[in-house]
């Protein structure tokens, strides 16, 4: 059922949405109402009975924390915070994006990646015709996101515990991660249509624009349907009373269909899984462009032979560039799917509800804006003017990709089995690639007042966010590999440093107030948050 894992709903003591009538950032917390079968942790910081206190001592046992950390995890889980500028900058956000995505694919589109007036109505009148919906567009689209949610619910996969979840009384939701399975299923399926003639993945990148559009059409009801179907079946958590900033932040926190959970389904099977394939797209179009150059202009394609001659093919012609992108997707997708394990113990999945911020970016956003670089990379070629680099520069976009790569995937594989360690939950895996200091065997800490401990070890002992730094650089390479004619491949580097510079803020505070005195001890030992000795 969906939404099944949510318990009760958060009330005032007066059973009337709590609003907030002042114009503090930070809104009071809802006490919430218990149902028949609830099992979650009702407190906030004014009403306080014996039974919370049982449910405390019961949250303290099953996260492993003090009965100091239990209270700060409650109450922090329940606390309403106004990000992004409240109602009225969530309004702005959820209005902008499908404008703004629009906008810049029109402007790769039609105009060479050329900016141009979005208030002409030439420039509409001329680009939306290569953004309407199309029945093909909707097949493909709804067609691979049930598949994704079929293979997600069946395939065979190794079940993990999450963090333990204030409002459900420190209780660990159960994951199953089969996404390397499901991933390699993707992968032969696509090769099976590819060679069939059924399905050529070029379809994808021809009818990019309608598939845009019913993505973001489909996140937006998404969005609607989850407020909806959480308000009226009581299954809401951290209300602000607002109903755009609730739309924006998510009124659900752990919505399920099955055993499927849709917010750790929707951040990694959709976006990366999409933006791969565009970019495969893309660079078999490529070929497929050369190629035919090649032969207007009486030039054979050399055929390349394996195995003795039981599989012959055409040399690629795709672009180094084009090959690049296809390169760094295809990274960044496959760490997604062999670490899958480690997803549930992120912020993300932790905390985050489900709403328009994750619904939409993920669903439509991130396929669909990531990919700029190689929607340029492909429309340059298509002009008969591709992008090339000398191939020292080339080589050295490569390196720095790969090298930041092994930071990234690193990093973040030292912080989350850290965790999973920690819990009594880490899964000993042999997906592929399994890179080096990739575990921490012997890591050193800091061990909080409120029981957590926080990881100076590895890379958290170089920097705070040295998962952020490597992937800032990954993001400025797929820019810096298409050249400077364009800013638009560069969209993706400047949003995603607003983001994680935001995060950073954000993130600081709330260790503060968690951690107190523990976390100016942590930021003594580790004092640079992105690059040793600079910043």
């Amino acid at each position: 059922m969906l939404l099944q894992s949510e318990r009760g709903s958060w009330r005032s003591a007066g059973g009337m949405r709590n609003r907030s009538r002042s114009h503090c950032k930070v809104l009071p917390p809802m006490a919430r109402t218990p149902s028949a079968n609830a099992d979650s942790v009702s407190i906030t910081s004014s009403e306080s009975t014996s039974s919370d206190d049982d449910e405390i001592i019961t949250t303290t046992i099953k996260t492993g924390t003090t009965v100091f950390g239990a209270k700060k995890e409650i109450a922090c889980d329940a606390k309403v915070i106004y990000e992004f500028g409240g109602p009225v900058g969530v309004s702005v956000l959820m209005m902008g994006f499908p404008v703004l995505m629009a906008y810049l694919f029109i402007c790769l589109a039609a105009n060479s990646g050329r900016l141009e007036n979005p208030l002409q109505l030439e420039f509409w009148e001329q680009g939306l015709p290569t953004i309407i919906p199309t029945k093909r567009a909707v097949v493909i689209y709804i067609s691979f996101t049930v598949f994704q949610y079929i293979t997600a619910a069946t395939m065979p996969g190794i079940k993990v515990l999450g963090l333990p979840v204030p409002s459900l009384g420190g209780k660990q939701l159960e994951y199953l991660c089969n996404g390397i399975a499901t991933w390699y299923l993707d992968l032969l399926l696509v090769a099976a249509l590819q060679s069939s003639g059924w399905f050529p993945i070029t379809t994808v990148v021809d009818n990019i624009g309608p598939i845009m559009s019913v993505a973001m059409i489909w996140a937006i009801i998404v969005t609607i349907g989850t407020y909806v179907v959480g308000r009226v079946f009581g299954r809401t958590h951290r209300m602000s009373g607002s109903v755009p900033y609730d739309l924006f932040m998510g009124a659900v926190l752990n919505p399920r269909i099955g055993n499927v959970d849709l917010k750790m389904w929707s951040e990694i099977r959709i976006p990366w899984k999409i933006l791969f394939f565009i970019s495969l797209s893309a660079a078999v179009k490529d070929h497929e462009i050369n190629i035919g150059r090649d032969l207007q202009a009486g030039v054979t394609p050399e055929v390349w032979s394996f195995f003795g001659g039981f599989i012959e093919m055409n040399e690629i012609k795709t672009s180094a560039p084009l090959l690049f992108m296809l390169l760094a997707h295809f990274l960044y997708v496959n760490a997604c799917m062999k670490g899958e394990e480690c997803i549930p113990t992120t912020w993300d999945i932790f905390y985050e509800k489900w709403g328009y911020m994750l619904i939409f970016w993920n669903l439509a956003g991130v396929p669909f804006s990531y990919c700029y670089s190689t929607l340029y990379l492909l429309h340059r070629s298509h002009m008969n003017d591709p992008i090339h680099h000398s191939k020292m520069y080339t080589s050295f976009m490569f390196m720095i990709l790969l090298a930041a790569y092994y930071v990234w995937d690193t990093a973040n594989s030292q912080k989350n089995r850290f965790r999973m360690q920690q819990r009594g939950t880490f899964v000993e895996r042999n997906t592929f690639p399994q890179l080096p200091w990739g575990t921490i065997r012997n890591p050193t800490y800091i061990k909080t007042k409120h029981g957590n401990k926080l990881l100076t070890g590895g890379w958290w002992g170089v920097a705070r966010k040295i998962h952020y730094t490597a992937d800032l650089v990954m993001a400025l390479s797929w820019g810096l590999i298409t050249g400077f004619d364009s800013l638009i491949p560069y969209f993706y580097v400047g949003f995603f440093t607003a983001v994680l510079i935001h995060r950073v803020g954000r993130d600081h505070v709330h260790c503060k107030e968690k951690y107190g005195a523990d976390f100016d001890e942590y930021c003594r030992q580790v004092p640079y948050i992105f690059i040793p000795f600079v910043v």
